[in-house]
């Protein structure tokens, strides 16, 4: 299944963040989980890494530190590849943050390739679905995207 995916991403090195798109959240874990095993790297839960890491922290400190985390583990994992999953916390909209943006600069450290609970259709991006306290577009989001079957 991941092997077409594999491909596309051996295909095309030089796309530094790469998005596997699905409105379900099941189908792109197992996605993510079998394109890491396929790369062997193992993947990393933002929402894990996250949670434990701010659980003490005051609200205001939070964005700043979600931010700092992410650019700290592609500097890390550089060249990557580094499969993140569980990526909605940083969609948290008292943050403001915009998760798109954070990915690409992370990418400039690593190659990224994340799991995005979302749509892709006509170059518009979108996180979530409408009705979801956190849904937003992107027009044109200039990385490379994999809409999953």
């Amino acid at each position: 299944m991941p092997y077409d995916i594999v491909e596309s991403l051996v295909a095309h090195p030089d796309d530094a963040c790469v998005l596997l798109v699905h409105p379900d959240v099941r189908v792109i874990q197992r996605y993510a989980q079998e394109v890491a095993a396929a790369l062997g790297v193992q993947p990393v839960s933002v929402g894990k890494e996250l949670s434990g890491l701010l659980l003490n922290e005051p609200p205001q400190a939070r964005a700043r530190l979600a931010r700092s985390w992410l650019l700290n583990t592609a500097t890390r994992q550089a060249p990557g590849p580094l499969v993140l999953t569980d990526v909605d916390l940083l969609f948290e909209p008292a943050w403001a943050l915009d998760p798109l943006a954070l990915f690409r600069s992370a990418s400039r450290s690593a190659r990224l390739i994340v799991a995005w609970p979302g749509n892709h259709a006509q170059d518009v991006l979108a996180y979530a679905v409408p009705e979801h306290s956190a849904y937003r577009t992107w027009h044109h989001p200039g990385v490379h995207i994999i809409n999953l079957p």
